[in-house]
């Protein structure tokens, strides 16, 4: 991480009739009741992802019910250690409420759109085939959906983090692209794909955004492309470069799990974990700028590391990014010649023009 002791951060997305907060809290920090008092009154904390080693999630994991935080936690386990690190979603003005029968997340009635944040969500065997874990994991999604008279095609954003994924990425993207087709699904989800264990020992733990509008016209979500590269279908992966959710007030880009892979979908700059920073870093901020926004517009990022030795070469500042909005992790990427990942979420005002 750039600076693992920061002061925790706090950004707010003002949407049609709710308030969106992003906390980015790390664990050495202390005091998280402290950040927490920095939402807005009535706000409840509807996402919560825990990076960093067993015993910084451990420690995080107690902070977290410490603190009275009840939405299910995406603990994803580091290589990197003193990098731990809690990214808070909170929702406020609004109707919040338990999703489903799981406990899987949460679900905000917002008067242009429903919005369904869902996490830690893991198989339910982990003696079971990983093929058949994936399965799993898409179905607790699907029944998850559906308890809140949501499909699979609105979700948004996916993020799965996958044991050992250089050992199954082609098994897991077969589970997922057919059940993609079996569901007829054809505007792809932003998504992370990335190598990671867990503490339960599965072989992946998920993360879901759904987005439904309320009425035509109120709000959407739309894909994005990236003008430096190929649609990552063109490769066999199901999802899409990035994408927008809107409605009247606000718009809120998601950036998938973004590497250094050329226009071709070739991996870039093999061997040279500053390069494919370069590259990487080229290739987000021209999907920025495709929505009119650039770095100064993220309200979160994580980035994943393959060699923990390589963060030092990571300075968010060269890139106009908070120091403390940004999550650095040790962790596999899904090639086993790309060393550097970064997914990112950046805002604007809807009536803001580029």
């Amino acid at each position: 991480m750039s600076n693992p002791s920061a002061s925790p951060i706090v950004r707010h997305i003002e949407h049609s009739g709710w308030t969106e907060s992003h906390l980015s809290f790390f664990v050495d920090a202390g005091g998280l009741a402290d950040a927490l008092a920095r939402l807005p009154g009535g706000a409840t904390v509807v996402s919560a992802d825990v990076f960093g080693t067993a015993e910084e999630i451990a420690a995080a994991g107690a902070a977290c019910r410490a603190a009275g935080i009840t939405a299910p936690l995406t603990c994803v386990l580091s290589t990197a250690a003193g990098c731990g690190a809690l990214e808070i979603v909170a929702a406020s003005g609004c109707l919040v409420s338990r999703a489903g029968d799981e406990g899987a997340g949460f679900l905000v009635d917002a008067p242009e759109a429903r919005h369904l944040f869902l996490g830690g969500i893991v198989p339910t065997d982990a003696s079971a085939t990983r093929e058949a874990q994936t399965e799993a994991v898409f179905s607790r999604i699907e029944r998850t959906l559906d308890a809140v008279g949501m499909t699979f095609p609105d979700v948004a954003r996916t993020w799965f983090y996958n044991d050992r994924i250089l050992d199954w990425y082609p098994g897991f993207n077969a589970v997922r692209t057919e059940y993609f087709r079996h569901h007829d699904i054809r505007q792809m989800p932003a998504s992370t794909g990335i190598g990671a264990p867990n503490p339960g020992g599965f072989a992946l733990v998920a993360k879901v955004l759904a987005v439904v509008p309320r009425r035509p016209g109120a709000a959407g979500v739309h894909t994005v492309r990236s003008p430096l590269q190929c649609d990552a279908f063109a490769y066999g992966s199901a999802f899409s470069r990035a994408v927008v959710v809107g409605d009247s007030r606000a718009r809120m880009l998601h950036i998938s799990g973004t590497a250094s892979i050329s226009p071709g979908g070739e991996s870039a700059h093999p061997g040279d974990t500053a390069a494919q920073i370069r590259l990487t870093m080229d290739v987000v901020r021209e999907i920025l700028r495709e929505v009119g926004m650039d770095f100064p517009d993220a309200v979160r990022s994580v980035v994943y590391f393959r060699n923990p030795a390589d963060i030092p070469l990571w300075d968010s500042r060269r890139f106009g990014l908070d120091a403390a909005a940004s999550a650095v992790l040790g962790c596999d990427v899904c090639r086993d010649d790309l060393l550097f990942e970064i997914e990112l979420d950046a805002a604007r005002p809807a009536a803001a023009e580029s």
